[in-house]
């Protein structure tokens, strides 16, 4: 956040010396322009470039790994490890543009909402952990089991006519 709020002051500088201290109209138009994609970068980079979920964390760091080898042997055809961008200076917009062409930040975005969301219902009681109407099977395992008990009933359907005579020849 300080280096982007120093690149912040930066930025306005430069465009204040540019187009004059009281060109305020030009200015902020221009700031807004170049600066705000920072800052949003800069936010969702923050919430999004590490998942909560340990397995996938792990994953893409051991993909990082992988990609940062390859980006040294071929670094006009893979993107380094976004961790690795920030250090070596990209603006936060580019390594926000490669966590989305590398897949990572809809896929942490996506686990991270729905593990902060049902934290969260279960901590506050929106949800219960089981629900005692159904016998404390979830909704997803009754979808299971009935989904799976009309293929099995499909299947043993389509078993008996084939075996069963014809009643109308």
């Amino acid at each position: 956040g300080m280096n982007t709020a120093l690149a912040d002051a930066s930025a306005l500088n430069w465009l204040l010396d540019k187009h004059g201290d009281d060109s305020w109209d030009t200015v902020l138009p221009a700031f807004s322009e170049e600066r705000v994609k920072e800052g949003q970068a800069l936010s969702d980079l923050a919430f999004y470039l590490f998942s909560f979920n340990t397995g996938q964390q792990l994953r893409y760091l051991l993909e990082g790994m992988v990609r940062n080898a390859l980006w040294r042997i071929f670094p006009s055809l893979v993107y380094p490890d976004p961790q690795t961008m920030i250090g070596l200076g990209y603006k936060l917009s580019e390594v926000y543009h490669a966590t989305k062409k590398i897949g990572i930040i809809d896929s942490v975005h996506s686990t991270n909402d729905t593990i902060r969301r049902e934290y969260w219902e279960k901590r506050w009681g929106m949800v219960k952990e089981e629900d005692k109407k159904n016998g404390g099977m979830s909704v997803k395992m009754m979808m299971l089991f009935a989904a799976s008990l009309a293929v099995g009933l499909g299947a043993a359907f389509s078993l008996y006519q084939r075996s069963s005579p014809a009643i109308y020849e």
